[in-house]
């Protein structure tokens, strides 16, 4: 079972939405940067823009890695707290196509739909018995 987290741009909130394992195999060979319908999510009308995710082991996909497994890479490090100037590191990454070892998908609403993201509550007021 994977998640998808999708995040709103206008509200700055995030979703989380359960991935069936037929919706996955469905979304295999998509790769990070593509347009995703939101009927796959139960979101009607939406369209989110795949942004990343990570493997069922952990291993985060990384968007120019463009093979659908995982792969060592030295990767040199320019800012933060590991920055040092001439220091590389071998790390291992996932690719950026999806495949059925994805655990999570990281997404972002390019285009919104007519019904709300969030179920309209009702909101009694707190005076009243």
């Amino acid at each position: 079972m994977a998640v998808a987290v999708i995040a709103d741009t206008k509200t700055g909130k995030t979703y989380k939405k359960e991935i069936s394992e037929d919706v996955l195999g469905s979304l295999a060979g998509r790769r990070i940067g593509e347009e995703i319908d939101g009927i796959f999510f139960e979101m009607p009308g939406y369209k989110m823009k795949l942004t990343g995710g990570s493997a069922n082991n952990g291993f985060p996909m990384k968007k120019d890695l463009a093979i659908a497994g995982r792969k060592r890479i030295l990767v040199s490090y320019k800012t933060g707290r590991k920055g040092k100037e001439g220091i590389r590191k071998r790390v291992t990454f996932r690719g950026n196509i999806i495949g059925s070892d994805i655990s999570q998908l990281n997404m972002v609403i390019t285009q919104y739909g007519e019904a709300p993201l969030e179920p309209v509550e009702n909101k009694e007021e707190k005076g009243e018995q």
